[in-house]
């Protein structure tokens, strides 16, 4: 068989992108790759910002946890850690910790927390999950590694 000069550099080119490339790459959202305090500290400035707190807070309305709930799934959120169709993405929170800590233990203490305290009102479904899971040692971590990342 005989292959024009001019298609052997193409084919070329082809050949070795082909076999340079066996498998698809899936795309990552740059925030995946931005180390977790400032992500943090993204969703934080997002959430404040966006939060439609009224201007006037009378005394019941600070009483209730719909503002602090909003906040917590909010951040959630932003952070990739929470999705209203399955809570918390216990995964993902695992590797929030997994410097210091053991992944099986904080993802059991997530998906519990996240079948127990389920509800159809995400926000405080986000909120109760939340203050249970940091009720014990995840807790005492939260806490280190925002006074660390100095947020």
């Amino acid at each position: 068989m005989f292959i024009p000069r001019f298609l052997i550099i193409p084919i070329t080119i082809v050949f070795c992108v082909l076999i340079s490339f066996p498998m698809r790459v899936k795309a990552v959202p740059i925030s995946e790759h931005e180390e977790a305090s400032r992500r943090l500290y993204k969703a934080h400035g997002f959430c404040v910002q966006n939060s439609s707190t009224p201007t006037s807070i009378d005394k019941e309305y600070r009483s209730t946890k719909q503002e602090p709930a909003a906040y917590v799934r909010c951040v959630a959120s932003n952070m990739g850690l929470w999705t209203d169709a399955s809570g918390y993405q216990a995964k993902r929170v695992a590797k929030f910790f997994i410097k210091e800590h053991n992944e099986n233990e904080v993802m059991t203490v997530v998906d519990y927390c996240n079948q127990k305290h389920q509800q159809a009102d995400l926000d405080l479904w986000a909120y109760e999950a939340y203050r249970c899971a940091t009720a014990g040692r995840m807790g005492i971590w939260l806490r280190a590694y925002v006074v660390s990342a100095k947020l």
